[in-house]
C-alpha cells in the first residue's frame, strides 16, 4: 500500500488554511504556494506547512481528507496544536529525513 499525506497549510497570521491530500507531499505543497500566488496575483504568499498526517492507502486518505476538511475552524486549530503548539513550519527536507511515510510523527523547523 501507498503512503498519502493528508496535511494543513496556513498563511502567516493563520488566517488562511487550506486542507489537502498528496501522494508526493513536496510537490503538492508547492503547487499549491505557485497557485496560491497566481490567484492573488503576488508574488509570493508566504505558506507553511502546519500539520502532515500519514496514512495508507488512498480510501483511507480521502476518506481522512473529508474528515478534516469539514472541521469547524477551532477543530482545526485544536488538531495543529495537539502536534505544533506554535504553529511553526514544518520542513519538508527534515520530515523526508527523518523517514516521516513510515511513523505518524512530526519534526518542526525553530
Amino acid at each position: 500500500m501507498n503512503t498519502f499525506y493528508i496535511y494543513v497549510l496556513a498563511s502567516r497570521h493563520h488566517k488562511h488554511i487550506s486542507v489537502g491530500v498528496a501522494a508526493d507531499l513536496q510537490y503538492e505543497v508547492r503547487r499549491h504556494r505557485q497557485r496560491v500566488n497566481i490567484k492573488l496575483k503576488r508574488k509570493r504568499v508566504w505558506q507553511k506547512l502546519v500539520y502532515v498526517e500519514a496514512v495508507r492507502g488512498v480510501d483511507e486518505a480521502v476518506t481522512r481528507e473529508r474528515q478534516v476538511s469539514r472541521f469547524s475552524r477551532i477543530q482545526l486549530e485544536r488538531l495543529i496544536e495537539s502536534v505544533n503548539p506554535g504553529w511553526d513550519s514544518i520542513s519538508l527536507t527534515a520530515l523526508s529525513q527523518s523517514g516521516f511515510s513510515n511513523v505518524h510523527q512530526m519534526s518542526v523547523s525553530r
